[in-house]
């Protein structure tokens, strides 16, 4: 029978309980494996069952296992036992499960049907160091408990495979556990064929035995078998299989083989034909298009079988049987491995595989020395007389037929270049843009209908190595591409060439090299090209790192694959232990690149770090153009990060026009071009320096900028510099010694690098320089000015007086600062400003941002009288609430709670103010923008709650009839805090970022004063202020001077219309003037005032007054209140100051006047918005009891 299972299963279903594997086949210690079957379930068990388990040799435990029960698979691995969430697994239904693992991960990987599956750990994983690896030589057992199904394919790999791998390749066979008869004990349970299981594969290994017959009695050579085998295998195969490799091996006749008897004539005569005569033939092909592995092995078997007449008639061709075996691999071996002896007694089972590699990329080639064989790809060792060359050949194709072009490829360089000469090593497609072109039509038709071609264009490139005597490479080029231009047919399929470039390659090794990485130091040792180099890993020198030496015109070193690496530089002050070196600066820069993108922020300690490294890469090393731009990429990186770069701004400046001045390989000029910076530097000849200029152009929108020398500046230009021709005196004199002088540029897209401490000014520029290398002396005093021409980065619309300044270096203790020395301002427009500055240095515009322009001792004062008002006002405003609050007499008109709202609105924005810079000091941005926010609801609830106190005087003082409001208090209350509360959300809605502080502004989209004092959290933005703010405290005020007026004359006309003897005096008039201009806020809109030459007494009015708004409301609402007072002697006096309570106390007016009593009974009440249950008491907004009216007019109360 067959020795290849493919197409047949284990059934499970009958009496047969379970396989086991042969003790034969030995299943070593494994560090990574992949299992992988497929399953069929005909009846659900009632009780877990099992599809196979891996048992330890010594310990009966659970090595390695999967099972399920119902709708849950299990997976047991060193005694734990993974389960798997709710699977819908339908009977009568094939499944491919796959099982992975590598010692690297602490939990196995599940496939079905390649999707991988969630599984949870039903206990705590706990692996011992001792069971990181599978146990060697256990015991596997298929269908072991209750499995009601068929079980096929089940293979097993000594290596982990990847989820693609999975996918693409389940049609492979194992390496360590394969899908065969002599793997496995049926126990009586024979396999049975099922033709609903397909798998499809192209690619095949065949090995098998066959004897050569010659009738004249000679004997055969190997390369003379392998073309009869060539020739052979030609024949007989279908035009569907294609051969890619054939390789004779001679063998020798053991022992063993003289005691077999076989039943087979044709067998028989294999096996007593001379041993020089017998042979060991290792064949690749491929299926074009894929078919079922079975039935390609069926095929194999059936077709190999046939005797082989040579045309010759001088010989024949035998092959044994029972040695044919065809078996599905990954790809084709790189390399020709004598395959083992093959047994045909059924027992015996080898060990040996053949292990082919998984990519059409070759990665080198041996040989057997002790081993004589033909191949079409292998050659026998060379004597001294045969050298090795190799070229690398690039030709593009034309492919008609529809085929993989890969495989079709792969053997058509097989096919058409000699075998016992030339052996193709690598092979690869190129990228292409377009892989296929519009359908070609034939002019050949049958009937009415026409054939169509697909045809694919291709281009590749492939090493060739050319075993044979020194001779003329040239000629070998030729004979290399006549052979490539040979058209090549096979049936539908055919390839034609063109463009076929064939050079010779001199470079055969890769030279020893040491590799700085993140996951430690590598040495890589010389390595011949198409070869791996391989190293352990420094962290973890169990696991190792492979780097791949490429094979090519210019052989080079690979990327290495460090995947099985641990980090060694985890973070930032890990790279305090790296030395850099001019060998590994670029290393170290790629290093600090992978550490940089992941992080967002860097600390005081990471800065200095970074910055250090940078500085000894520039100083140590040589600055090509590739280490420049990685330079200039890393500092970019730090200039868009959220770090504080105030100490660094000289060090980075430093750094940028070091690179810049080292740089070599510029060739005249060169220009490095990052998202935030940008340099350009240009080599002058002396003696012909007319001018040169630098411009940037930029969109500002997150694109790189693009930098033009010599080119007149154009609309979208941001930076523009203008050298002058007297430029060329500071130019070093020539000298063998000195290098040619070089003008370098610099531009910084990121403003926020450059801050000083010149209150109320921003930069509203970009910054550009400009320096000369090795100048003879320091470039000021230009008898010619060097022109600047800056964009604003918002337009001046206003225009604010600009200031042109430069970056010293000196200013600020060292840290550097702008000055605005030789730099004058030529002319300024709403989006540009040009300087003129007689020497060279960082360039910059700065405007005026001060909302006050206020001397420092000014607003010094102002500052201390803001802060101790609002201190003092909280106190009082407290005490008020708390006096209004306590005594519930005092509260019980409508005014009394108007003020009690209003001065809790009060207390809320005073205590708000005061803490608020100590607030935004903790730099957390979240808090800040509560802060901002709720100071802004105060002072709306503020405006808010005075613009009430208007409205209830009118309604008390003018509408005095007819006028009842349902639930006053409570709509004044809804609309006092309701209001505010509805502005700030929406604010938030529309832009949370009008909340802030200048900590958290973004130099790119407003202005940040340039000194660092204002950290204060409120409206950052323009017209969010001027709208929420300004506009809504006119409305309350221009309402609230409205009603003021009103009121003032309703109170003369009833001091026109009082009894004369009633009047008050002039004094009690200004006490309830003041009252009422204090109550209604009017003394804010000195704040609409505060320009012009009176500027600053006017805001030394306006803070004295609005911060100590509270003690004036305490003064005029509680201490000048007799009702208060009286109420504060019953309650809080002792002794003889202490006053009994009674029920009638007089009605007195806000400012003290007690009204006298009324000769005559008053007349009905009229409803009005007071209250009925406080229609006795006074009004304690600021009205004048100056006077009564008649006994015929009752006085209305006020509230």
């Amino acid at each position: 029978p067959r020795l290849s299972l493919w197409g047949e299963v284990a059934d499970f279903t009958l009496e047969c309980s379970h396989w086991i594997l042969k003790p034969q086949v030995f299943i070593p210690a494994l560090q990574e494996f992949t299992v992988c079957f497929n399953l069929k379930l005909e009846e659900w068990a009632s009780s877990p069952w099992t599809v196979f388990m891996y048992r330890h040799p010594e310990v009966q435990c659970a090595e390695l296992g999967l099972g399920g029960k119902r709708d849950h698979l299990m997976v047991w691995l060193f005694g734990t036992k993974w389960t798997t969430l709710r699977i819908d697994l339908r009977l009568s239904q094939w499944y491919s499960l796959c099982l992975t693992w590598t010692h690297t991960k602490d939990t196995p990987a599940l496939y079905i049907n390649g999707n991988l599956v969630d599984i949870m750990a039903d206990t705590t994983p706990s692996i011992s160091p001792s069971c990181y690896q599978l146990a060697p030589n256990g015991t596997l057992t298929l269908g072991a408990a209750h499995l009601l199904g068929k079980l096929s394919m089940f293979r097993l790999w000594g290596r982990e495979r990847s989820k693609q791998e999975v996918t693409s390749l389940k049609c492979t066979e194992g390496d360590l556990v394969k899908w065969k008869r002599d793997n496995w004990d049926s126990q009586k349970c024979d396999p049975l064929p099922d033709s609903s299981l397909q798998c499809e594969w192209s690619v095949y290994e065949v090995r098998l035995n066959f004897a050569i017959f010659r009738y004249d009695g000679n004997t055969t050579e190997c390369y003379t078998a392998r073309d009869i085998a060539h020739n052979w295998l030609r024949e007989v195969l279908p035009a569907n299989i294609y051969l890619h490799r054939v390789s004779v091996f001679e063998v020798t006749r053991s022992s063993k083989d003289d005691s077999l008897v076989k039943t087979s004539h044709e067998d028989r005569l294999v096996r007593w034909a001379p041993p020089n005569n017998r042979f060991d033939c290792l064949v690749h092909v491929s299926v074009i298009p894929s078919l079922d592995v079975a039935a390609v092995q069926n095929e194999m078997f059936t077709d190999l079988r046939i005797p082989y007449n040579d045309p010759s008639g001088l010989l024949r061709l035998l092959a044994d049987a029972n040695s044919i075996h065809t078996t599905p691999v990954e790809s084709f071996a790189t390399t020709t491995i004598r395959p083992p002896d093959v047994v045909t007694e059924p027992s015996p089972v080898t060990t040996t595989s053949f292990k082919a590699t998984t990519s059409i990329t070759t990665t080198g080639t041996t040989t057997s020395p002790s081993t004589s064989a033909a191949t079409a790809t292998t050659f026998t060792p060379s004597p001294a007389n045969i050298s090795e060359l190799y070229f690398e050949v690039k030709v593009n194709v034309s492919i008609t037929g529809d085929c993989d072009a890969e495989q079709i490829l792969s053997t058509w360089l097989n096919t058409s270049l000699p075998d016992d000469t030339m052996m193709v090593l690598d092979l690869q497609l190129l990228p292409k843009a377009q892989r296929h072109l519009p359908n070609l039509q034939s002019n050949v038709s049958a009937s009415e209908g026409v054939f169509v071609y697909r045809v694919l264009r291709e281009s590749c490139i492939f090493q060739v190595q050319v075993m044979m005597s020194l001779s003329d490479t040239q000629k070998l080029e030729e004979q290399i591409r006549y052979l490539l231009l040979t058209p090549y047919n096979i049936g539908s399929i055919s390839i034609v060439t063109e463009d076929i470039q064939i050079s010779r390659i001199l470079i055969f090794k890769c030279n020893a090299e040491t590799h700085q990485t993140r996951k430690g130091l590598f040495e890589w040792p010389t390595t011949s090209g198409g070869k791996n180099a391989t190293r352990p890993c420094p962290k973890n020198p169990h696991h190792y790192a492979t780097r791949a030496c490429k094979l090519c015109h210019s052989t080079h070193w690979m990327v290495p694959d460090l995947e099985h690496c641990s980090l060694v530089v985890e973070t930032i002050p890990d790279l305090d232990h790296v030395k850099v070196t001019p060998e590994n600066a670029l290393d170290v820069v790629e290093m600090i690149e992978g550490l940089l993108s992941n992080h967002s922020t860097l600390n005081y300690q990471e800065l200095v770090t970074v910055l250090n490294k940078l500085e000894d890469v520039v100083n140590l090393s040589v600055v090509t153009p590739s280490l420049g731009q990685a330079l200039i990429n890393i500092i970019s990186d730090i200039l868009e990060s959220d770090s504080n770069l105030l100490p660094f701004t000289n060090t980075i400046l430093n750094i940028t026009e070091a690179v810049g001045d080292k740089m070599v390989g510029s060739e005249g000029s060169s220009t490095l071009v990052a998202q935030a910076i940008a340099i350009s530097v240009v080599d002058v000849v002396p003696g012909q320096f007319g001018s040169l200029t630098f411009g940037v152009s930029s969109d500002r929108a997150g694109t790189k900028p693009e930098i033009f020398i010599n080119r007149f500046p154009f609309n979208s230009t941001v930076a523009f510099i203008s050298l002058p021709s007297v430029l060329q005196h500071s130019f070093p004199q020539n000298s063998s010694n000195q290098r040619a002088p070089r003008v370098t540029f610099q531009f910084y897209g990121i403003p926020m690098l450059f801050k000083s401490s010149q209150k109320g000014q921003a930069l509203n520029t970009f910054v550009v320089s400009a320096s000369v290398t090795n100048a003879s002396s320091p470039i000021k005093d230009l008898e010619e000015d060097v022109k600047v021409t800056l964009h604003h980065l918002i337009p001046n619309t206003l225009y604010k007086d600009v200031q042109c300044v430069y970056w010293n270096f000196n200013k600020n203790n060292g840290h550097g600062g702008w000055d605005d020395y030789g730099c004058r301002k030529y002319n300024s427009s709403s989006d540009y400003t040009t300087c003129l500055c007689d020497h060279l240095t960082h360039f910059g515009v700065l405007l005026d941002v001060s909302r006050t322009q206020v001397d420092p001792a000014n607003e010094q004062i102002l500052t201390i009288i803001t802060y101790v008002g609002c201190g003092v006002s909280s106190v009082f405003l407290g005490i008020t609430v708390l006096t209004y609050t306590a005594f519930e007499k005092l509260r019980r008109d409508y005014p009394s709670q108007i003020l009690i709202n209003l001065s809790l609105a009060l207390l809320g924005l005073n205590l708000v103010f005061l803490v608020n810079s100590w607030l935004s000091s903790w730099g957390l941005y979240g808090l800040c923008v509560a802060v901002a926010s709720t100071l802004h609801y105060f002072l709306l609830a503020s405006f808010t709650w005075m613009g009430l106190e208007a409205v209830n005087m009118y309604f008390a003082l003018v509408k005095v009839f007819n006028v009842y409001v349902p639930s006053y208090i409570l709509k004044f209350c809804a609309l006092g805090w309701g209001i505010p509360l509805v502005i700030c959300i929406l604010v938030l809605i529309v832009n949370r970022e009008a909340y802030g502080s200048h900590l958290y502004t973004d130099a790119q989209s407003s202005l940040e004063p340039l000194d660092n004092s204002d950290n204060f959290c409120w409206l950052q933005d323009d017209a969010t202020f001027y709208v929420s703010v300004v506009a809504y405290a006119v409305l309350v005020f221009l309402l609230n001077i409205a009603v003021f007026v009103v009121v003032l004359i309703q109170i003369r006309h009833m001091r026109v219309n009082s009894p004369a003897g009633t009047r008050s005096g002039l004094m009690h008039d200004l006490k309830g003037i003041a009252s009422l201009t204090l109550l209604l806020g009017l003394t804010w809109t000195v704040g609409f005032f505060t320009w012009g030459p009176a500027r600053v007494v006017l805001l030394y009015l306006f803070s004295g007054l609005n911060t100590l708004q509270g003690l004036f409301i305490f003064l005029f609402h509680c201490l000048m209140k007799e009702n208060v007072r009286k109420q504060w002697r019953i309650h809080l006096c002792f002794g003889r100051f202490r006053l009994e309570e009674y029920s009638e106390w007089s009605n007195s007016a806000s400012v003290g006047i007690t009204a006298k009593p009324r000769s005559n009974p008053p007349r009905a009440s009229v409803p009005s918005v007071h209250s009925v249950k406080s229609s006795s008491t006074n009004s304690t907004s600021a009205s004048s009891d100056s006077s009564q009216r008649d006994s015929s007019c009752k006085r209305p109360n006020l509230g």
